[in-house]
């Protein structure tokens, strides 16, 4: 679940979707008192008439009329362990999930709960809780002692209660600097070019030029710029022009649109693409590209911090290791209709062909996760640059 989904609850005050605790449930060596708590909570959300998935965030005090506050929380729960105590106790299987996330630079932990068939009710006594009455949340409580009275059991098991809708997403390519969706398949022209033999690139150099002086002969003068302290030189310079001028003619930019194409709002929604290492392309974050090489650097420079970027909807994550590549996009929520434009990462395709990037779009209101398939025509030319024509590329820059 990300931080802005979160930040937005807070906002939120206590009632059949949602409800804030201090601290966290008595669980680990806890008696049966004190665990029905809990077991209480859980099954009156299950119960509750509501439309929507609701939440339990603990480590959260609520501030009616404001924004709550967030205390933090020293321990988690065990899902597993949560998922087998609820689940023993309950005529039927309780749909819900404990997560740990932060918020506000403290840890909290959530409880979420899906709508999901009714009555739940318990299969036996358990601590403060009696054997087959069906407790409901009502409001901004569940009252142990005001259990649903026949009636109201009867219409939670007709299926007229509302049911939960699932969302439906989409996934495209979109235009750079432009709210414009471009379809599931592009096509793109990139160059492959050869550069020259890493051993005939010359280091650059201060070598020094001849003065003549009265009389005849010469005497060597040192380039001024040698004497600058501040500023130390870059005798790859021209291996650094060769590797920057690849990768700007082969790497290219992609940038996704996300739609909610569905009826329901779609919630916590997450979108991942992954692809094993030596697909004959390679995705790459923004940080891993080189900078325009320069002659000198300043020694009280620092490296520029590209990948430094605050976490926000449609922010782009590149992980990499030596058998996958993977794409994360964190999405926030999606009302029925509404799109998400993304960050853009790089991608580069060594030679012509169709490339497809496979996917999966994550929503907390998804039963599954929803498979895509994005698909490239590749027209990749390949060159080569000589000695002569990678130092041209030089003077071009100094003409700028």
């Amino acid at each position: 679940m990300n931080s802005d989904f979160i930040e937005q609850l807070l906002y939120e005050e206590e009632g059949p979707t949602l409800d804030f605790k201090r601290d966290q449930y008595a669980f680990a060596k806890a008696t049966e008192e004190e665990k029905s708590e809990l077991l209480k909570d859980i099954i009156g959300f299950v119960n509750c008439w509501r439309r929507g998935e609701a939440f339990i965030l603990i480590g959260v005090q609520e501030v009616q009329g404001g924004k709550s506050t967030v205390h933090g929380i020293s321990d988690h729960l065990a899902d597993h362990s949560l998922q087998q105590f609820v689940n023993n106790l309950t005529n039927r299987p309780v749909q819900f999930g404990y997560e740990a996330c932060e918020c506000d630079g403290k840890q909290v932990g959530i409880i979420r709960i899906e709508m999901q068939k009714r009555p739940v009710f318990l299969k036996r006594d358990y601590g403060k809780l009696k054997k087959g009455e069906v407790y409901v949340r009502r409001g901004s409580s569940t009252d142990p002692s005001k259990p649903a009275d026949p009636d109201e059991i009867a219409l939670m098991g007709s299926g007229q209660a509302v049911e939960a809708k699932a969302a439906s997403l989409s996934v495209e390519f979109a235009a750079i600097g432009l709210e414009q969706s471009l379809g599931t398949q592009i096509e793109w022209t990139a160059e492959n070019c050869e550069m020259p033999d890493s051993n005939d690139i010359p280091l650059l150099d201060d070598r020094p030029h001849s003065v003549r002086i009265p009389g005849g002969g010469s005497i060597q003068m040192p380039n001024m710029s040698s004497l600058d302290s501040m500023y130390r030189l870059n005798e790859t310079y021209y291996h650094d022009l060769a590797y920057y001028e690849f990768i700007r003619r082969l790497v290219k930019e992609v940038r996704l649109v996300v739609i909610n194409t569905g009826d329901a709002p779609a919630t916590d929604v997450r979108l991942e693409i992954a692809a094993p290492v030596g697909q004959g392309f390679n995705i790459a974050d923004v940080s891993e590209l080189p900078d325009v090489p320069e002659r000198r650097t300043c020694l009280l420079s620092s490296p520029a911090m590209k990948n430094l970027h605050l976490r926000h909807v449609g922010h782009v994550a590149v992980n990499k290791n030596d058998q996958q590549m993977k794409v994360e996009i964190d999405c926030g929520n999606l009302q029925p209709g509404r799109k998400v434009w993304t960050d853009s990462f790089r991608l580069g395709i060594g030679q012509s062909g169709e490339v497809e990037l496979k996917g999966h779009v994550f929503a907390a209101n998804l039963t599954k996760p929803q498979e895509f398939s994005l698909k490239i025509k590749a027209d990749i030319q390949r060159t080569s640059m000589t000695l002569d024509e990678l130092f041209a590329l030089d003077k071009e820059d100094d003409e700028e």
